[in-house]
């Protein structure tokens, strides 16, 4: 338990530290004028898959309520933020952790939105038990305009 509530409040901080990793990176090992323009390009890319994958996984109600992530979550993170990391080394590998990083990121998304879908039509469901019906699709009651007073024209 005391992982998973550390990758929740890791993840919110990830979005600071892993782009300012990648500069630090840069400026440790450094990769010529292609790895710069990579740098200016990539962090604002990490920081904001790293703040959409926090969202997404927190909007969950019960990993809010725990404050602790679940499993495969933690491993997509984990795949993601490891494949960061190694691009911030700039060495022979970093195709391979750009790309790793890349797939996570992907397989993140895919992963918390299947997730918070699931939930919700979970809480949905427990809703409309509560009021004693299923749930349907909402009809349209039928069009009802009132009176009507019909006019004769003159024959003249």
């Amino acid at each position: 338990m005391a992982l998973r509530r550390a990758f929740f409040a890791w993840q919110f901080a990830a979005a600071a530290v892993l782009p300012l990793w990648l500069l630090l990176g840069y400026a440790v090992w450094g990769a010529g004028v292609g790895g710069f323009l990579s740098v200016v390009l990539l962090a604002p890319i990490v920081l904001v898959a790293e703040l959409g994958l926090a969202l997404l996984f927190s909007a969950r109600s019960a990993v809010r309520r725990a404050r602790a992530l679940d499993g495969p979550a933690i491993g997509v993170l984990a795949a993601f933020q490891l494949g960061v990391i190694g691009v911030g080394f700039f060495g022979p590998a970093t195709a391979w952790f750009g790309l790793l990083a890349a797939a996570a990121a992907i397989g993140g998304f895919w992963l918390g939105g299947t997730l918070l879908a699931r939930d919700v039509r979970a809480r949905v469901q427990q809703t409309m038990s509560a009021f004693g019906r299923p749930p349907q699709t909402p009809q349209r009651p039928p069009l009802d305009a009132g009176e009507y007073v019909v006019i004769k024209p003159s024959t003249r």
